[in-house]
């Protein structure tokens, strides 16, 4: 049974913080492989999601490196984590996944559609966040490991925000998609007045 991470997100667009998540879950050899999972809708943002699927799909499948992957699944999902778990768990039964998620989430985890699913059949792999604690009645409810990476300071918002206001977003997002992006998100975010 191949153990795979799951890293499920809007990755508008995917930024160097995904990347460097990626790896240190790799170099931990706790999985073999990571999956991106771009998703077409997202319930907490569902509104402000600027690129089409398909794009980030294809930025994703651009910059991954090897112990990396890119899946669809999640193209026509209905945003939720445990319904396309669901549909994975069907579709693959060869694999044991672990779906990551950061500390920031824990405080509204119990929100999710469907928690009671999730919290007998996911295992989280937790990513800590500065200034998001470890919330020990949340972590007594569910299956999960901790992993031990300090993520970078870098947010798509911040990447959309720069953009928009014509600054560099040069160490943000790979050097080898950087024309890309901003060709991509520039006709959609610069108002010209």
């Amino acid at each position: 049974m191949s153990k795979l991470a799951l890293l499920g997100g809007s990755f508008d667009p995917i930024h160097n913080g995904h990347l460097h998540i990626a790896r240190g879950i790799l170099h931990s050899q706790l999985v073999e492989s990571v999956i991106f999972l771009p998703n077409a809708n997202h319930n907490f943002k569902k509104d402000d999601i600027v690129l089409d699927f398909n794009s980030r799909y294809k930025l994703v499948k651009e910059v991954i490196e090897p112990g990396m992957q890119v899946w669809d699944d999640d193209a026509k999902g209905s945003g939720y984590t445990a319904d396309l778990l669901k549909r994975l768990y069907k579709k693959y039964p060869e694999h044991q996944f672990f779906w990551v998620i950061g500390s920031d989430n824990l405080a509204s985890l119990s929100r999710w559609h469907n928690y009671e699913w999730l919290k007998e059949n996911v295992q989280f792999l937790i990513i800590p966040r500065p200034g998001y604690t470890l919330i020990p009645e949340v972590l007594q409810e569910i299956k999960y490991q901790v992993m031990n990476i300090t993520p970078i300071d870098i947010s798509s918002t911040q990447i959309r925000n720069n953009i928009a206001a014509g600054l560099s977003i040069k160490g943000l997002v790979p050097d080898s998609i950087l024309e890309e992006v901003l060709n991509l998100y520039k006709p959609l975010l610069v108002h010209h007045t």
